[in-house]
């Protein structure tokens, strides 16, 4: 018998609100009802065959076509839906289409970094791609104000103290022979972590650009514009939490 009862932060990721972590935030406001009714409860199961599930007004369904995007994103842009300060955000950049239809970006690079930044209305995928479990390395071209030490590389390596807890191991590897400018991979994505270790040991970033996610490269996309991942790159990134 086809399963039609699920978790309703599933539920609403699906119908392209958002990741689940996001649509958490949205049902403990009260903003989530279903058959009329509204719920906080993140453990409510809706039945996709015979529930009716509202926010604000318009009824939810699940997304039949899902998108999978990359953008390289500009300095200046948050990455946000919506911006209280009205400052630009990276959903300015792609298309009403996929705005339309639930497109949202996976995981966040704040307003100064550059770079790669995934988008989807595959609530699963992103739930996945953004959650600490899966461990998705993630990969940055720093340029900082002065050559790394080796010792501050290794400190940074093997983990450092960040927000209460140690950061998970990183690689750091140079682009020029200075150490000024240098690429390291990370597998997870605690708030400005990038910036916040190197600023820890007395460095200042002065570029940051993220440069792969998991399997999916920048390569020359221009700043500012996006692309649409082909299905091998989509099959490669399904397969690399799965």
């Amino acid at each position: 018998m086809t399963r039609t009862r699920m978790r309703i932060n599933k539920y609403l990721s699906l119908c392209g609100l958002g990741s689940r972590r996001k649509t958490e935030e949205i049902i403990k406001k009260g903003q989530i009802y279903v058959n009329g009714i509204p719920t906080t409860n993140l453990s409510c199961q809706v039945d996709i065959n015979n529930d009716t599930v509202m926010y604000r007004g318009q009824i939810l369904l699940p997304v039949l076509t899902y998108h999978y995007l990359i953008l390289n994103k500009p300095k200046g842009y948050v990455t946000t839906t919506k911006d209280e300060r009205n400052r630009p955000t990276v959903l300015q950049l792609i298309p009403e289409q996929f705005r339309e239809e639930g497109t949202f970006p996976v995981g966040r690079l704040d307003k100064d970094t550059e770079g790669l930044l995934l988008f989807t209305n595959d609530g699963d995928l992103a739930y996945k791609l953004t959650h600490p479990r899966f461990k998705v390395p993630k990969t940055y071209q720093v340029t900082l104000d002065r050559p790394l030490r080796d010792d501050h590389k290794m400190e940074i390596e093997h983990g450092i103290e960040l927000y209460g807890s140690q950061t998970l191991p990183a690689t750091i590897d140079p682009i020029n022979d200075e150490w000024t400018i240098v690429t390291i991979t990370i597998t997870e994505g605690k708030k400005r972590q990038v910036r916040m270790m190197f600023s820890m040991l007395g460095y200042e970033v002065t570029s940051l650009i993220r440069i792969q996610y998991g399997p999916i490269t920048l390569g020359n996309l221009p700043a500012g514009k996006y692309r649409v991942l082909s299905k091998q790159e989509i099959e490669k990134l399904k397969s690399t939490v799965n």
